[in-house]
């Protein structure tokens, strides 16, 4: 009797993201894992897909979104709006407090097909509206409960999330980034940094973060940003990188800068991760509209193929410490799959700032593979 495969992926094009290399190749697909394939043994393959003409990459991360739904103003639906993007796991930014949490855990965590993982915001009501800010007072940090979901969720828990955003945390003195710090330490995290309009000066901010810590936002135009007045990367930036401090582009709506992105990545300052910090009311929009079109704009900003499907996928699961080989097509590994082809499409960007952006290729998703299942398909993908 002949071994078994549940999906064959065959002749993709197929993209490490560990190494940013591509090669023709065939994957296998067995009870929800990633196993090896030999040519010469007769299997019992339940889907064959014939990918040939398309790229194969592990299954993409949007490691920056708001999915609270029905709790939270930004909050969408998680599974609806993005396994047709292409997506296999997220990370919500910071939806969720001590005090939400639970309901969070059972009701979107718990209750999609997406692999989802999360930090909690020190707020403990946390980021419920855009209309005003949460309350980030460091009065109302609570370590021995957020140790507790830490240690409780050790599985999806993701570390803490602050907006240092002026508007955030003016009221509330200069010591709020330096209180959170130290809450993390005695928790044992790391932090999600929230950088857009920040009320002092950028190389303050990125000097006092750790290694493993991740700045987001980092190509945001308002107040101090990564340039100095030269438009020169600051040499604190530089030096956080090579500390060990990481920066995701998190693009969103009104979280990006054209005057920033581009003498950035001139110099080398290109993100360690990419991500779209997307909300109801950014998903679908033409300021943001999801990962595609956000992977989509930075390889027409110039990042090769291959440094972009890696930003959105081994990249963010290694920085986050994604479990169960997510990021990876390892074999044992999760079978987490997205399976997309790249066309000569002309799109047009507009963001919150007034800027707007003209791309010439468009990546597109066309297959979501989840734990070994097939969770979406375009319908113009060969049968």
């Amino acid at each position: 009797m002949s071994e078994h495969i549940d999906i064959l992926i065959e002749n993709g094009n197929i993209i490490h993201a560990e190494t940013k290399t591509i090669q023709k190749g065939t994957i296998a697909i067995c009870n929800g894992h990633f196993v090896a394939y030999d040519p010469t043994v007769s299997y019992e393959i339940g889907e064959r897909i014939q990918a040939d003409g398309y790229y194969v990459s592990p299954g993409w991360i949007d490691s920056h979104t708001h999915i609270f739904k029905d709790a939270t103003e930004p909050g969408f639906a998680a599974d609806l709006g993005l396994i047709p993007m292409g997506i296999t796991s997220t990370i919500d930014g910071g939806s969720s407090g001590i005090a939400t949490w639970p309901i969070f855990k059972s009701h979107i965590v718990d209750a999609n097909y997406l692999n989802i993982f999360y930090s909690i915001n020190v707020s403990p009501a946390g980021q419920i509206t855009e209309r005003y800010p949460e309350n980030v007072d460091p009065r109302y940090y609570d370590v021995d409960t957020l140790k507790n979901i830490m240690e409780k969720d050790a599985e999806h828990a993701r570390g803490l999330k602050l907006r240092y955003g002026a508007e955030v945390v003016e009221p509330f003195g200069n010591d709020v980034l330096d209180k959170t710090i130290e809450l993390a330490d005695t928790i044992g995290c790391s932090i999600t940094l929230h950088v857009t309009n920040p009320p002092c000066p950028m190389e303050e901010i990125v000097s006092k973060m750790r290694p493993g810590d991740v700045i987001c936002h980092i190509y945001q135009g308002k107040r101090s940003t990564i340039l100095d007045e030269k438009g020169e990367v600051k040499k604190a930036v530089w030096e956080a990188r090579s500390r060990g401090v990481y920066f995701d582009s998190a693009d969103a709506r009104i979280n990006h800068c054209y005057k920033v992105i581009r003498p950035a990545i001139a110099q080398g300052f290109v993100p360690d991760i990419i991500s779209t910090d997307l909300t109801q009311n950014g998903i679908f929009s033409n300021m943001c509209w999801g990962l595609p079109v956000v992977l989509s704009k930075w390889l027409n900003l110039g990042l090769p193929l291959e440094e972009v499907i890696a930003d959105c996928t081994y990249q963010p699961a290694r920085i986050h410490h994604l479990p169960n080989g997510i990021g990876t097509l390892s074999q044992n590994a999760a079978a987490n799959v997205t399976i997309f082809s790249v066309e000569d499409r002309n799109f047009h960007l507009k963001n919150r700032m007034g800027e707007e952006f003209d791309g010439e290729k468009m990546i597109l998703p066309q297959v979501t593979i989840i734990n070994g299942k097939i969770r979406y398909k375009n319908l113009y993908f060969p049968f």
